[in-house]
């Protein structure tokens, strides 16, 4: 598993930075469009694993959020929410019988389609922005950093579980490897890619972001244990799918959008 990791990890970490340092905007847009495209696809395989109509329905909603989001238009954006809400209930009434289910299953299609249409597009918008392109290495850094000392800290000292009705695995040592890895990661990326920013704003808006990706992580097994699914996904050999690798960067992204658009 180890090594499928750290393989995998070899291959895409350096395509990542030279699609966020180099791409025309039209080309990163579509990498991170496509992103989400292919995890709203694993998102309604497990909501609706046997339900084709739900699931279908539940995609082209999802993409439509995508490529609301990938335009950066909030008029778009609001355009799209507006017909998801509209065609959804509209759908409930007149194709569902057994609305009390068909509104249960409308909640869970409206749940995906905002969880990865709208929030992990917010890396077009973060990217949009002054310096946006350091801001999403900056990001990337703290989580991968995070990630990497939560694994090795919870093998070697997890004791105490942190949410076991959630996620069994994870651990209160674990937890903290990770935020000391958060820390870590989002100093070395303010010595790299963001000098400017001073020691305290970088630790600062580091741990946050740590906090807010161990939130996101934690919904996202709470929705698989919900669907009765381990991974999401295989896309990522040793990481799962794209919902596995994205769960603790959607709170985060979306959050470090608003602040450095309005703040900075």
């Amino acid at each position: 598993m180890l090594r499928a990791r750290l393989a995998t990890a070899g291959v895409v970490i350096p395509l990542l930075i030279v699609v966020i340092l180099y791409a025309p905007p039209w080309l990163f847009a579509a990498v991170v469009g496509g992103i989400a495209a292919f995890g709203v696809v694993e998102y309604f395989a497990m909501a609706f694993p046997a339900q084709l109509g739900n699931r279908v329905f539940g995609i082209a909603m999802g993409w439509m959020f995508v490529g609301a989001m990938a335009s950066a238009s909030p008029e778009w954006v609001a355009m799209a929410m507006v017909i998801a809400l509209v065609v959804g209930l509209s759908w409930t009434l007149l194709a569902r019988p057994d609305f009390e289910k068909g509104l249960a299953d409308l909640g869970f299609t409206f749940l995906g389609a905002a969880y990865v249409g709208v929030l992990l597009p917010y890396f077009i918008w973060l990217w949009r922005e002054p310096q946006g392109p350091y801001w999403v290495i900056f990001l990337l850094a703290v989580a991968m950093a995070g990630d990497s000392s939560g694994y090795f800290v919870g093998r070697a000292a997890g004791r105490h579980k942190l949410m076991p009705r959630v996620s069994p695995g994870k651990t209160v040592e674990g937890a903290l490897g990770i935020l000391a890895g958060n820390a870590l990661g989002g100093g070395m990326a303010k010595l790299v890619v963001l000098p400017e920013l001073s020691w305290a704003e970088a630790l600062v808006i580091a741990v946050a972001a740590g906090v807010l990706g161990q939130v996101g992580d934690l919904c996202e097994s709470m929705m698989k244990r919900t669907f009765t699914t381990k991974e999401s996904g295989w896309l990522f050999p040793g990481h799962g799918g794209v919902l596995d690798r994205i769960d603790s960067l959607v709170f985060p992204v979306a959050l470090l959008y608003y602040y450095v658009n309005l703040y900075r």
